[in-house]
């Protein structure tokens, strides 16, 4: 019975720790040269279903169809709270008072443009499959 116990608890812990997106705000301290993206998504403390869904759904495409670039530093997501002290002079960057979908792309180790795709999540967020089509293809296109 032990072993039952034992093997349940090892199974939920691989489950919880499985698929986990690693998150990384890119600085001047820890920029690269593989960098091609930097993914943020802003958001308030309390927030609403859209505002959840859009994230949840970046999650999801990150973690099932770009996890290998998210592990070798080509592609980097963060998910910050805009209205907490430590986030605030990066959501001033980014002019994220709310719920905003930044991507900044990166060559030579260098941001060379930062793009708002915040009118896009929320008009596609309700067609899940069609954002995350619509996602993989802007992702692609940078990082390619």
């Amino acid at each position: 019975m032990k072993k039952l116990y034992l093997m349940i608890a090892i199974s939920f812990m691989a489950s919880i720790s499985y698929g986990q997106i690693k998150e990384t705000v890119t600085t001047d301290k820890n920029i690269n040269s593989k960098l091609k993206l930097q993914i943020y998504y802003f958001h308030l403390t309390n927030r609403c279903h859209t505002c959840t869904s859009i994230e949840a759904e970046l999650r999801k495409g990150l973690d099932s169809l770009f996890i290998k670039d998210l592990n070798t530093d080509i592609l980097r997501f963060a998910s910050l709270n805009c209205e907490t002290k430590e986030n605030e002079a990066i959501a001033r960057k980014y002019d994220a008072y709310g719920a905003t979908l930044a991507f900044t792309v990166f060559k030579d180790g260098k941001e060379i443009k930062k793009i708002d795709l915040t009118n896009w999540a929320f008009a596609k967020i309700h067609k899940p499959e069609i954002f995350s089509a619509e996602l993989k293809q802007k992702i692609q296109e940078i990082i390619k």
